[in-house]
């Protein structure tokens, strides 16, 4: 059984690893930086700030209940590059560690 348990979620401004029990909060700091103190590659690390700042522009900043400036491409580029990371994650991290991914949403045409 994993000892560790971490979500994968894109948040605006924030962070995109998330500890999600008090194993993971307590070795790793809680919600913020886990991208930084979970024992994961430098190549693996950076690909989570690229997703991170490509996210911040999925949200239109002078709408933010508007609508998205993204295309639906750019949408499925981005949960596809965000699928594959979710599996370098967990293939770094192992099998003490539960790590699952929580999805942007649906694009929506309107």
């Amino acid at each position: 059984m994993a000892q560790f348990k971490v979500r994968l979620m894109f948040e605006w401004g924030g962070p995109c690893l998330w500890g999600m029990n008090k194993a993971a909060q307590s070795a790793f700091g809680g919600y913020s930086n886990l991208e930084t103190t979970l024992p994961l590659s430098q190549r693996t690390k950076a690909k989570l700030v690229e997703l991170t700042k490509a996210h911040d522009g999925a949200l239109d900043w002078s709408d933010p209940g508007g609508r998205s400036p993204w295309s639906k491409e750019q949408f499925t580029k981005f949960e596809t590059e965000a699928l594959a990371i979710l599996l370098d994650v967990q293939t770094e991290l192992g099998d003490d560690y539960l790590v699952w991914y929580e999805p942007i949403g649906q694009w929506d045409s309107q």
